[in-house]
């Protein structure tokens, strides 16, 4: 499966399991990533630069892993739901997966 399926079904199925207001943070490596609709909320909220993630356009905004609390707790204290994905493969690194 390429990357951008992966993302758009990963979120997707986050979505439908929290609902659409919910702010998705996938852990990815050392960072939280958000793509889509929570990409530009986080960006707007937290002041992180928006990116294109890969060749599909998919809009995604990358929050260190030593920010994320500031930037949950600055979606929480704006009135969002946050989830967080903290799923882990075999090898130890964190993975885009949906368990």
């Amino acid at each position: 499966m390429k990357k951008e399926e992966n993302i758009r079904l990963c979120y997707g199925r986050m979505k439908e399991r929290h609902g659409s207001e919910a702010v998705v943070l996938f852990h990815v490596g050392d960072f939280y990533e958000v793509y889509f609709d929570d990409a530009q909320t986080v960006a707007r909220i937290a002041d992180v630069p928006l990116f294109t993630m890969t060749a599909a356009g998919i809009p995604a905004a990358r929050i260190p892993e030593a920010s994320m609390e500031e930037c949950r707790n600055r979606l929480l204290d704006a009135g969002h739901k946050v989830s967080v994905s903290e799923v882990r493969g075999a090898s130890g690194r964190h993975v885009l997966k949906v368990q």
